[in-house]
Order: structure tokens, then sequence, then C-alpha cells
């Protein structure tokens, strides 16, 4: 079956310093010291063996300003026989003042699609957030931000716990005409009973949204313990709360390359969706992410 990955990371401790500061842990997935260089060579070998005929690329905070990561990406791609990436979801905080001066620098580069800003936040459980507030998704200067990228024709992957999603849902409502990407199956990190049931309404309220896609990725690093059912379960719930129409695959890798193989992830992925029609199928696992990212 064919492959698009729709969310994929390359690193070296040069580019982006802050993955040495977790190599022996410090990130829910977990130790990092395994993935401290990865770039295309690494990437290829680990989807060796499977049909992956498209990539896309998300930021992952390079050493310099947002923009010079998306150059340094198209650089790659340019040099690269088959275009990898084919798609950038590239970096920029929404609250700036020169928001639409980084838009617009990111956009100079043919394979840019979108822009992910870091949102998730847990007030007691500091090791799930990335922000220091919950207020980014009602800050109006944020929201205007949110509005430049629909202006430039941006997507925005948006990276949030499920106790931010019923916010979410009335940002996402609010910008009917933006594409969004609600990232790792919505970061089901905790797996308690009401914490799970938290998850399920928040994943059915956003999935009711026309114009927000899913990914389903995160499964190794959101459950380092993660079993075949277990991920299987949050893969199959997931699906069903976005359908397949808005559900698409992505490895997550290296992150998820902690606790798995792609090949794993895979099997996790295509167990999930068996009972849905190969036309289905091919979408999740592939079309979904051409057509969301333009690729």
């Amino acid at each position: 079956m064919e492959i698009v990955d729709g969310h994929f990371h390359l690193w070296t401790p040069e580019t982006h310093p802050w993955v040495g500061r977790v190599k022996d842990g410090g990130h829910p997935a977990g130790k990092f010291d395994k993935i401290q260089h990865y770039m295309m060579e690494e990437y290829g070998s680990d989807c060796a063996g499977h049909n992956v005929t498209k990539s896309v690329h998300v930021q992952c905070f390079y050493e310099g300003k947002p923009q010079d990561e998306t150059r340094w990406l198209q650089n790659i791609a340019d040099t690269i026989p088959n275009g990898v990436p084919h798609g950038i979801v590239g970096y920029c905080d929404l609250t700036t003042d020169n928001v639409e001066v980084t838009l617009q620098e990111h956009c100079k580069y043919a394979n840019m699609r979108g822009i992910r800003q870091l949102l998730n936040y847990h007030p007691d459980k500091p090791h799930y957030s990335e922000v220091n507030s919950d207020n980014y998704l009602t800050n109006p200067k944020w929201l205007e931000g949110l509005s430049l990228c629909g202006k430039h024709n941006l997507s925005f992957d948006i990276h949030i716990l499920p106790r931010q999603m019923a916010t979410a849902y009335d940002v996402v409502k609010k910008f009917p005409n933006m594409q969004f990407i609600l990232d790792h199956c919505g970061l089901p990190y905790e797996k308690e009973d009401e914490a799970r049931k938290l998850w399920k309404e928040g994943m059915t309220r956003l999935g009711q949204c026309d114009n927000i896609t899913v990914k389903l990725s995160g499964g190794f690093a959101t459950d380092p313990k993660w079993t075949h059912q277990s991920a299987v379960e949050v893969v199959k719930d997931t699906v069903q709360c976005f359908g397949p129409k808005k559900s698409m695959f992505a490895s997550n890798f290296p992150v998820d390359k902690v606790n798995g193989t792609f090949s794993e992830w895979v099997k996790v992925v295509t167990d999930s969706i068996s009972g849905y029609t190969k036309e289905e199928q091919q979408m999740i696992m592939a079309g979904n992410a051409t057509k969301v990212y333009r690729l």
C-alpha cells in the first residue's frame, strides 16, 4: 500500500541543540540518546520495505529564526532526487508583532504548507506542557496571528491536550475556511478512566468540524509502555471520532522511534483500519495527507 507520511522530523545536534538536552530523558517519550542525529539516511533506513512516496516535515525548533528551518529543509528537498520533504510545516509564534513578516519569509519556499506552534499545557503535570499558560487559544493577539496563516493559505497543526479540546473546538469553528490538523491522536498521555473519557469527548467534538483532520501518530511517544492492542485501541477510537476521510497516517519519527519501529507503527495503523474499505484505507494511508498538505 502507498504511504504518505504526514509527520516526521530531521535534526542534528548542531541544527537542533535542544535534542541534546533530552538525550538522557526529559521528554515524555523517553531518552533521545539513540536519535541525536536523524537525517535522510536514517529516515530512509527506517522506512525501508514500505512504499513511502511522500513525506511532510514538521517544525522542531531549528537553531535560528523560524524561517531558517524552512530554508534548510527546502535546500534538502531541492538536492534529493525524490524531493523529500515534499511538504514543510514551519514554526511561528503567532503572538509576536512580526507574524506576517515571518509568514511571508516562510512562503518564499516552494514546499511550505503550514504552521505549527505547540500549545499543550497541563497545570498539574508540567512534563506534558510545552508552554507556560493556557491562554493562547483565547488570546486576541494569537487569534489575529492565526487569521494571517489563513490569509497566506497556510494550514495550522494544532498540538494540544484533551483538556484543551473544548476551547480548540471554538477556534476551529471560528475559522471555517482554514485547514487544521490535530497532532498525534490528540495527545492521550493520561490513561486513567476519567482522562480517557475526557479525551474521547474532546475528540468526538473536534471530529464534527469539517475543517480539521487528525494525524494517526504519536502512539509510541504518548505511551512508552504500549502494546499492539493498546495502540490499536487508540487509533481505532481516533478514526471513529474523525472518520476515514479526516484521518491521516503519520510516523512522528524519530520521536516515536524511541519506543518502536516504523514497521510496528504501520502494522498498528493498518490493523486498526482493516475494517474500512480498500478505498478508505488508501485515503488514510496516503490520500488524506496528500490532499490536506497539497502535495
